[in-house]
Parts: C-alpha cells; sequence; structure tokens
C-alpha cells in the first residue's frame, strides 16, 4: 500500500471504525484472501475488545500490499457506503484525483502514522513541532521490491573462517548456526535527506560496502537499501516477513540515519524526513508479530546519533550500589513478547555518533574490524564488548569520544557466528555408468 492510502486509513481510523461493521469486515478481508486466519487469530487474541480489534484489522490492511486499498475500496462499496466515500471522495465528484488515483502526487508526512505508537500518532515527538519538516512531494509511487543484494563486494575486512563449531559455555546454552541458511541481514543506508532538511551523511556510503561485505563472508543473505521512505520500508518488511527468507538461524536489521532520543524514546529520520521509532522496529519481529523466528536470535544494530551533546569524558567514576533482586517463581509455558533480542546502539542517549568521510562511522569501522578479526572464535555479546573498547579508542580533533550501548531482551544464550563452518556440508554425489 502506498503512502498516501495509508495516511488516509489511519488519519480516518475514528470514523472508519464507526461507519464499517467488524464481524463484516473481517469476512472479507478472509474471503479475497487479504487476512489469513492466523493474522485474524492473532489480533484478536492481542485485542480483547472489538472496539481494538476493529483499529488493529485496519491498521493490519495497510501492511498488506500495493493492491489492498483497492481491495478495502470494493470491501466498502459493496457494504459501508459512508466509508467507501471518505476514503474515496472522488466517487462523488468524478475528479481524476481520488485517493486511489495511481497518477497523483503523493505529499510525504513526517509523522507517519502507520503504527500505534502513542508517540507518533500524536505527533509529539519534538513537543508537537514536527509536523512541517518533511514538505516534499514525490511523483513516483515506491517501488521497492524485496531483492537480495546482487553483487559480491570486495573484501575491505577479511574474515577468519572458523575450523569448527565453536564449544558453548558449560553452563549457558547457544544458538544454532551451523546450517546452510545461515542467517539474513536487512540493511538501510539513508545518506541525503529530502530537501536537505538534515545534512548529508558523507561516508555513509563506505559504510555501505563494509557491511555488505562483512556481512556476505559469514554466509548472511543480503539486503540493502539506501535513500528510502517510511512507506518503503514498511513495504520492504511486509514482503521480507512474508518470504522464504526468515527460515534462516539468524536475522539481523542495520540501520545507518540520522537520529535522536526524546521523552525516553530513540527515533531515526528517513530519506523522505519521516520517522522510524526503534520501539516500532523491534515490535514487527516480536513473537506476536513475526511468529517465523521465534527462537531465533535477532540482533539489531542502530547506527544513528541519540543526541548533539558531544561526549567529552570525564576523570569520576560513577558506581551503581545498589540494586533490586526478585524472588524466582515457577516457569511459565508461554513464551515473551520481546526475546531472543540484542539491540546494539552506536552511542548512549543524549550524545553523538561520529563519521569519518573518508573511512565511514566509527561504529561500523570498529565492529567489521572486530568481527573480522575474532568471529571465529567469540560470540556476538563479546564481539560487541571488543567492539566497544576499540570504537572508545577514537578522538575528534576536540577530543570528543563514542561510547556503544547494547542492550539485550531475553538473549540468553551465546549466539557464535561459525563463519564458514556448516554442519551439513553440500554433498556431491558422483554417477558411475556401468558399461
Amino acid at each position: 500500500m502506498n503512502h498516501q492510502d495509508r495516511i488516509a486509513i489511519n488519519c480516518s481510523m475514528e470514523k472508519l471504525v464507526s461507519m464499517t461493521k467488524y464481524c463484516v469486515l473481517r469476512e472479507e478481508c478472509l474471503s479475497k484472501g487479504m487476512m489469513s486466519n492466523l493474522m485474524v487469530s492473532r489480533i484478536e487474541e492481542v485485542a480483547q475488545d472489538e472496539t481494538s480489534r476493529h483499529k488493529k484489522l485496519f491498521e493490519k490492511i495497510t501492511k498488506r500490499g500495493p493492491k489492498a486499498f483497492n481491495t478495502l475500496l470494493d470491501i466498502c462499496q459493496r457494504h459501508f457506503p459512508s466509508a467507501y466515500v471518505m476514503l474515496n471522495p472522488a466517487s462523488n465528484d468524478n475528479q481524476m484525483h481520488s485517493t486511489h488515483n495511481t497518477k497523483r502526487q503523493r505529499s510525504i508526512s513526517f509523522n507517519v502514522l502507520a503504527r500505534s505508537n502513542p508517540l507518533r500518532s500524536q505527533g509529539d515527538v519534538e513537543d508537537g513541532k514536527n509536523n512541517n519538516l518533511a514538505t516534499s512531494t514525490l511523483s513516483e509511487e515506491s517501488k521497492c521490491t524485496l531483492e537480495v543484494y546482487p553483487d559480491i563486494l570486495p573484501d575491505s575486512f577479511t574474515v577468519t573462517l572458523t575450523t569448527g563449531p565453536v564449544q558453548t559455555h558449560p553452563k549457558v546454552a547457544s544458538y544454532s548456526m551451523k546450517s546452510r541458511n545461515r542467517g539474513v541481514v536487512f540493511i538501510v543506508n539513508v545518506i541525503d535527506f529530502v530537501k536537505n532538511v538534515h545534512p548529508k551523511r558523507n561516508g555513509a556510503d563506505i559504510d555501505g560496502r563494509n557491511l555488505i561485505s562483512i556481512f556476505q563472508q559469514l554466509g548472511f543473505v543480503v539486503f540493502y537499501y539506501e535513500n528510502i521512505t517510511r512507506s518503503d520500508v514498511d513495504e520492504l518488511l511486509v514482503q521480507l516477513k512474508e518470504s522464504e527468507y526468515l527460515s534462516c538461524d539468524c536475522f539481523a536489521f542495520y540501520i545507518l540515519s540520522h537520529g535522536d532520543h526524546k521523552k525516553g524514546s530513540d527515533y531515526i529520520f528517513l530519506h523522505d524526513n519521516s520517522i522510524l521509532l526503534v520501539e516500532d522496529l523491534l515490535t514487527e519481529f516480536n513473537t506476536v508479530n513475526c511468529a517465523r523466528l521465534v527462537g531465533k536470535p535477532k540482533l539489531f544494530f542502530i547506527s544513528t546519533c541519540r543526541g548533539i551533546q558531544p561526549d567529552l569524558g570525564s576523570y569520576r567514576l560513577s558506581t551503581n550500589t545498589e540494586r533490586d533482586g526478585i524472588n524466582k517463581k515457577p516457569l511459565p509455558t508461554n513464551i515473551a513478547t520481546f526475546c531472543d533480542m540484542l539491540v546494539c546502539y552506536a552511542t548512549v542517549p543524549g550524545f553523538a555518533a561520529h563519521r569519518d568521510t573518508n573511512t565511514g562511522s566509527w561504529f561500523v569501522e570498529s565492529m567489521c574490524k572486530i568481527w573480522a578479526e575474532h568471529a571465529h572464535d567469540t560470540d556476538v555479546e563479546t564481539l560487541m564488548k571488543l567492539v566497544g573498547e576499540y570504537a572508545a579508542t577514537y578522538r575528534t580533533e576536540t577530543s570528543a569520544l563514542q561510547t556503544i550501548s547494547t542492550e539485550q531482551r531475553g538473549f540468553f544464550r551465546h549466539l557464535y557466528l561459525n563463519p564458514g563452518y556448516y554442519e551439513h556440508p553440500e554433498v556431491v554425489v558422483e554417477v558411475v555408468l556401468s558399461e
């Protein structure tokens, strides 16, 4: 679904709910193949009352591909005429600028309402001052499709291969990383921004090449996109989650852009100056919204600033002296919503991340170097400690430094990448023809 149609649905959500009936809309979505029974079941498990289910159903429709809006119009035309007129105002005056006219000009909004996160839906990520930042108009619809990066790039950093699977810790289990379907990495690299609302990220193209090369050597399938919009990201993630690519051992999402940290939330600017909240990104891949990755390690790398303050360091050390504990309880049989996730940030909240215009981001360069040298025998969490230690040696001309930050959500196992090792190598069968 394109950006403008998604906006039309989300901005009219309350009215659409009042004009339509949940049970009818649900059955029509099922009969037309726009929803599966599993999708509807998940909606009804998460939302307890019908109004919440109704809204979540509309939210799900906005993510159901390029034909979803026209399918919704068809349903409304037959069952909910007032909703049809609201979504398709040209049905009254027969003009050619209706919301489903594919030749129209589409405006890009800074506050994309494609998620239910209250920060974005209320437009208060920056105290209500962000609505006018994105004023550009894009003349063509996004045509992003999910495609594996086609080229094998030369090695700026050469990954050392392992001679066998790394021995696991005697008390901590490891994620399985031995199959041919080793992993998938989805990389978003925003280099410049519409109308130069944010400065161009010079040197970011180097980051892109380095990351593609490293993950290719690690045996990952690489998806790489530059300068894409929030609508593009939404559509590509729908395609990715519906594809067979996620039948893999590990998933990684890497995003490089400008960003900030406000009111306890991290957000990232995309090419059209719209916002992607980090929490929304993690929600896309939790156990409710991405069942294909349940039990699989999920790595998220956020290479953005989290503020504008330079970190000039301090000669004083701070210590934590108290910590609250909890009593052990019997282990339940259900599974946590957020688990098997490791989130790695280029810096800590409030501080800037640094990028060299000749060699790329400190975070990316440090990570590529450390992973290339040590991924063959070191687990990912330890690798990120080494990355942080190495990146902390960098300084700007004004002596500013950078401290990376990692957060684990239910990431209770070791993750060894085992580059070059496969438990079941391809078997070459020799056929002998008898005379």
